[in-house]
């Protein structure tokens, strides 16, 4: 049965996420007051809110609100049934699909920010991007249902190392424009993530956690893509389809 999501609910969802981000991603004022406030709280503590913060902002589900915005349609009701920016693509046209491709890159974004606010320790980050791609992957939001995390793992990666952005820009485009096959795209961009941090740590002198981060992620990535995995073996993945910019919004 389809499921119908209200335009203006999922609007004002997306304008109180985008507002969100600007808090996180912005040096306000009132972001130096909140996260002083955690200045005195003992280490473990603010490791552990730095996880499970990450995993809440991983779990705005930028997707289901893009396209119900757009479309009034459930994104988990199209295609795969996720909420990542290949099927908000196939669900509401290249508009949502764009929209949902750049807040989950900046929900990664901010998971690794919030947990450098919360804590300067390289663990703190690391553990936040886990999460957030972990919340993308099973949001509170969506009864634990989401996507395979690729573009929050990219936003994380960025954060990280922003000259990755100039890496991770053309491999995309490839992937998703050329190749047309997402699933493959995305094992592409997590195992390469890998490689460029282990790069980094042996001739960057960058921390090793951020190895232990790129692993983590990859693992996150191919076990949430598994049923992908089996139909690239048998050669029945679909490729993305042919662009669009809208999909007609769904009435009854």
């Amino acid at each position: 049965m389809k499921r119908k999501v209200y335009r203006a609910s999922a609007l004002a969802g997306l304008i109180a996420v985008a507002l969100f981000m600007i808090f996180i991603l912005t040096g306000n004022e009132l972001r130096r007051t909140v996260f002083a406030a955690l200045a005195d709280w003992p280490e473990p503590v603010r490791l552990i809110v730095a996880a499970i913060g990450g995993y809440l902002i991983g779990s705005l589900p930028i997707g289901y609100l893009a396209v119900g915005a757009l479309t009034e349609r459930d994104v988990r009701d199209e295609g795969s049934g996720r909420t990542g920016g290949t099927n908000a693509y196939r669900a509401g046209g290249f508009i949502a699909g764009f929209f949902t491709v750049v807040g989950d890159f900046l929900k990664g974004m901010c998971a690794v920010a919030f947990g450098a606010l919360v804590l300067p320790n390289i663990w703190a980050p690391v553990l936040s991007g886990l999460g957030g791609m972990l919340g993308h992957n099973a949001s509170i939001f969506l009864a634990f249902r989401g996507g395979a995390g690729t573009m929050s793992n990219m936003g994380a990666v960025t954060a990280f190392w922003p000259p990755a952005m100039l890496l991770i820009a053309p491999i995309f485009v490839l992937g998703m424009f050329v190749i047309r096959i997402a699933s493959f795209t995305s094992l592409i961009l997590n195992a390469g993530v890998v490689v460029l941090f282990v790069l980094l740590v042996l001739l960057g002198n960058y921390p090793w956690p951020l190895v232990v981060y790129a692993i983590s992620a990859l693992l996150l990535s191919i076990y949430a893509l598994r049923p992908n995995i089996d139909r690239l073996r048998q050669g029945t993945e679909p490729h993305v389809p042919p662009i669009r910019i809208f999909k007609r919004a769904s009435h009854g």
